[in-house]
């Protein structure tokens, strides 16, 4: 989708952010097909939101057959979880909006959900990267052979 079809959209629905951002943020320049862009560019919000919901859903109701998740949720004290639930939780209920509006088919309830989670999407963010990087600096951590070890069992 390039700025001249998208711009096409916005003119049909102005409630549509400006491209820039909104390409910037979800890569819409990425999406080639030529009909049903609404629905194209939730979709390509979805793409973004479903691996930060994996991760933190993750962190917060580990597997534990999972090394890895194990690994990463002792990172997190109980006040964290429930910080990071709260971003997971908002973060969830606009994903399940876009599978909702997914259902409906209208393009006006699609031009509106996609400002509604644009919107949403920069104060979200912000508070889901110190989660994120708090999972990565887990792993710098140097973990004694002992601990892991007892852990497999």
């Amino acid at each position: 989708m390039d700025k001249q079809q998208y711009d096409a959209l916005k003119k049909e629905f102005p409630i549509l952010p400006d491209y820039a951002h909104i390409n910037h943020e979800f890569e819409l320049s990425l999406i080639d097909q030529e009909e049903f862009l609404l629905r194209a560019i939730k979709r390509k919000i979805g793409e973004k939101m479903e691996p930060i919901l994996d991760i933190l859903e993750r962190a917060i109701t580990p597997d534990p057959n999972s090394f890895t998740d194990m690994y990463e949720c002792r990172c997190f004290t109980n006040g964290d979880k429930k910080q990071l639930l709260d971003v997971f939780r908002h973060l969830m209920e606009h994903y399940r909006l876009l599978i909702e509006t997914d259902l409906i088919t209208e393009d006006q309830t699609d031009a509106d959900t996609i400002r509604k989670i644009h919107d949403l999407w920069a104060s979200e963010k912000k508070q889901a990267i110190p989660f994120i990087r708090k999972i990565r600096q887990c792993w710098q951590k140097h973990v004694e052979p002992k601990e892991i070890l007892e852990y497999l069992g």
